[in-house]
Order: C-alpha cells, then sequence, then structure tokens
C-alpha cells in the first residue's frame, strides 16, 4: 500500500478498523514516520478543528504508531496536544487520555521524565493529563526504565507543597502509584494525605495500603514488573477500542 494510501486510510472514521492500512503503516516505518510527525505538528496547530471534526482520527493513529516506534520526536508535540487548558485534552483524545495516555508518554519520552514532572506540578493542566503523567512514571519503573526509589522518593517530594492541597484526581493518583512502587518510604506521608482529608476514599483506602506494606516488597513489585506495558502493537490497541466501542 502507498504511503498517501496509508494516511488517507487512517485520516477518518469510516465505521471499521483499517487493519491493513495500520500493518502498512508498521511495514513501513521509516518512509511513515516524517508524515505521522507532520500529523501531530498539523494537530497542535488547529486543534479547534479537531474538536468540531469527530470522525478525524489521524492524530490518534498517529500517537499510537509513533508509541510503538519509541519516537522521541512525537514527545514535545503529544505535551502540546495535552497542555491545552481545560477539557481540551478530553476533547482531542476522547478516552485515550484516561485509559492509555500513561503508556504513550512512557513509551515516547525517551527516558526524559523533567516534562512529565511539569505536568505533574502544574495546576493549570487538566488533572487527568497529570494522573497519566504520573502513571507514565510508574510504568517506566515498571518496564525497567527508570530505577524505583528515585522515583518514589520524586513523589515523596510532591506530598510537601509541590502540588496543591486540595482533593482531587491527582492526589488519588499520587497515592495510588506510591502504592504501585510500593510504599515503605512514603507511608507517613501519605497517612498525612487521608488526615487532610485530600484522597477520595472510594478511590482507595489507607487500610489497603497499610496491608500493601505488609507484603514482601520483592513479591509486590514483581508484580509491577509483570503487569507494567508500553504500546507494543497498534493494531492490538485499535482491535481492544473497537471491541470495547461494540460491546
Amino acid at each position: 500500500m502507498e504511503t498517501a494510501h496509508i494516511l488517507e486510510e487512517l485520516a477518518y472514521d469510516m465505521g471499521e478498523l483499517p487493519r491493513e492500512a495500520i500493518e502498512a503503516a508498521i511495514a513501513k516505518r521509516g518512509q511513515i514516520v516524517p508524515y505521522l510527525l507532520k500529523i501531530l505538528e498539523d494537530a497542535v496547530d488547529r486543534t479547534d478543528e479537531l474538536i468540531e471534526d469527530e470522525n478525524y482520527q489521524a492524530h490518534l493513529y498517529a500517537i499510537y504508531l509513533l508509541a510503538q516506534f519509541r519516537e522521541a520526536d512525537a514527545f514535545p508535540f503529544v505535551l502540546k496536544l495535552i497542555s491545552t487548558p481545560g477539557d481540551l485534552p478530553h476533547a482531542i483524545l476522547g478516552d485515550v487520555l484516561t485509559e492509555d495516555l500513561s503508556r504513550i508518554l512512557a513509551s515516547i519520552c525517551s527516558g526524559n521524565i523533567e516534562p512529565l514532572q511539569d505536568l505533574i506540578e502544574n495546576p493549570q493542566i487538566n488533572e487527568y493529563v497529570r494522573a497519566a503523567a504520573l502513571t507514565s512514571l510508574v510504568i517506566l519503573v515498571g518496564c525497567g526504565l527508570q530505577p524505583r526509589l528515585p522515583i518514589l522518593l520524586y513523589l515523596k517530594t510532591l506530598f510537601n507543597e509541590r502540588i496543591e492541597r486540595k482533593p482531587s484526581f491527582v492526589w488519588d493518583t499520587l497515592v495510588s502509584s506510591c502504592c504501585d512502587l510500593y510504599p515503605d518510604e512514603v507511608f507517613t506521608e501519605i497517612s498525612e494525605a487521608f488526615s487532610e482529608g485530600l484522597i477520595d476514599p472510594s478511590f482507595i483506602t489507607l487500610e489497603e495500603i497499610a496491608k500493601v506494606v505488609m507484603e514482601r516488597k520483592e513479591k509486590h513489585l514483581f508484580t509491577l514488573f509483570q503487569k507494567a506495558e508500553l504500546i507494543e502493537d497498534t493494531l492490538s490497541e485499535m482491535e481492544k477500542w473497537l471491541s470495547a466501542y461494540n460491546n
């Protein structure tokens, strides 16, 4: 399949998964990457159009494919797309924001976690984007791309005035991220956050966290190492979305 045809097939939702075009894009990785990056660059420049045209999906396919390719040049464009104010990131990405953004960020950041930290600590950023950035750090640890202790100690600093002290999904995700990394070094900070009412107990409870601390660290972290994953196959990712939509 020619590159122009691939891009045409990926551009709009025609009611079925463009499997052949996805497979062809993966097979032509070296040729297709510059076009996918251009799609993201254009998406940054015309976010209003993306929101108005619900059938346009080229930017989503570009993001998944570039994440599969571990294309670091995609990172700045994705950061710009998700740093738009308010609910715009959800309007641009749909459910990808809450379901896969963390894995996408981990796949394309190429070890550069400072922009992720900037997202996490910026109160102007959508809380689900900030939460995805938090989770991406955990995924990087689980995939062996970042060491556990420095990441956990960074998360510990967030409890001390580096994020606004009011209940939010950011706080809930911060605590659950600490739990995924085994929260022995931050249990005091977590307890204080609960005592201040910063954590939604329907999301996670202090009792659940205490049970985690009672587990063997090695066993708990082995579970993280087994379940953490990057974006590996765009076709299977898109089939997952199609299955969820049909159900």
